[in-house]
């Protein structure tokens, strides 16, 4: 047997978790040696691109719930779908939000195509995940991932030095749901297919959002600048994460809800943070630094308590495996 390539291997399945590599390494690399052939260490034998990346899908794969996963990986699949259908969620929204404003106005130059094109792909991908049509909704997602960050991109005023502080949260927010999508929604997770009245909560919130704020902007925001940090979507997805953090805490729900509300609860703390670190005093009222840092100190807390209220509800690695 070729030692250097046998050793290799090992290396490569290092990508595994440890209690998977302890029932399966010697097979599979007993399985990768008989197909490798008899290759002299002279040769310099390297396992194929195509060995490396089926073992880094299946590590994926058994860290998120598949076939035979331990309970613990179990649970972490569950909180990445969750952190993917609500972060795609938001997204519905938003987008909902913007078409929404955008249709009224007559179709010309002032209109950004991009920002259309996203709001359209981010519904779309939502309303396909929600109906369990996973394999189609992954590439619309990922196609309106694309699309944000490009606009993203083309918006960044290389000039201002606080652009990247201002841009990575918004970058976070397209990327994390997406990796969580890809990485949750796995090929040993079965489809659901949710109800029109689950689907439509997302969309009716974004035009909700549409009607009601322009009747504060008539009456109570030119009064009392500090709601629009409230009103605006990111401060209502701030309200909405720590209502659900308190819920989920009172309820004390599996260990994949806390951790999800987590994990959203730290994209909306990054999206925060910028209110607070470049706020001009001299140009914005100071009732908003004063929200802003109000929220932050709320995100701070509920993450933090949603973390570790997670971590301990997380099902011991020595638990027996299960199925999904």
């Amino acid at each position: 047997m070729n030692e250097l390539l046998e050793r290799r291997y090992r290396n490569v399945l290092w990508l595994l978790p440890r209690s998977y590599r302890a029932e399966r390494e010697e097979e599979m690399v007993a399985t990768f040696m008989e197909f490798s052939g008899d290759v002299p260490d002279e040769e310099n034998p390297r396992p194929r691109w195509g060995e490396i990346a089926s073992v880094l899908a299946l590590s994926m794969r058994v860290r998120f719930g598949g076939a035979g996963a331990m309970p613990r990986y179990v649970a972490w699949g569950a909180a990445a779908r969750l952190v993917a259908l609500l972060g795609l969620g938001f997204h519905a929204a938003v987008g909902t939000f913007t078409l929404a404003i955008l249709f009224p106005q007559r179709p010309d130059l002032a209109t950004p195509p991009l920002t259309v094109i996203t709001a359209a792909l981010w519904v779309t991908a939502f309303v396909l995940l929600m109906r369990g049509r996973t394999p189609m909704a992954k590439p619309v997602a990922l196609a309106a991932g694309a699309v944000a960050l490009a606009e993203l991109v083309v918006r960044l005023d290389l000039a201002d030095p606080f652009a990247p502080l201002n841009a990575a949260p918004q970058a976070l927010n397209v990327v994390v749901p997406l990796a969580a999508l890809l990485a949750g929604f796995h090929d040993d997770v079965p489809p659901v297919r949710r109800r029109w009245r689950a689907i439509g909560l997302a969309p009716a919130a974004g035009l909700l959002l549409r009607i009601a704020i322009p009747l504060l902007l008539e009456s109570a925001l030119w009064q009392s600048p500090m709601l629009w940090v409230w009103v605006e979507p990111t401060g209502l997805a701030t309200v909405v994460l720590v209502v659900a953090g308190v819920i989920c805490l009172a309820r004390r729900l599996s260990a994949h809800v806390p951790l999800a509300l987590a994990i959203l609860g730290t994209l909306a703390l990054l999206s925060r943070l910028p209110l607070v670190a470049i706020n001009d005093v001299s140009s914005r009222p100071e009732s908003i630094w004063v929200s802003s840092m109000g929220q932050c100190l709320a995100l701070v807390v509920m993450v933090t308590v949603l973390a570790v209220a997670g971590f301990r509800g997380l099902p011991s690695v020595r638990q027996g495996r299960a199925v999904v």
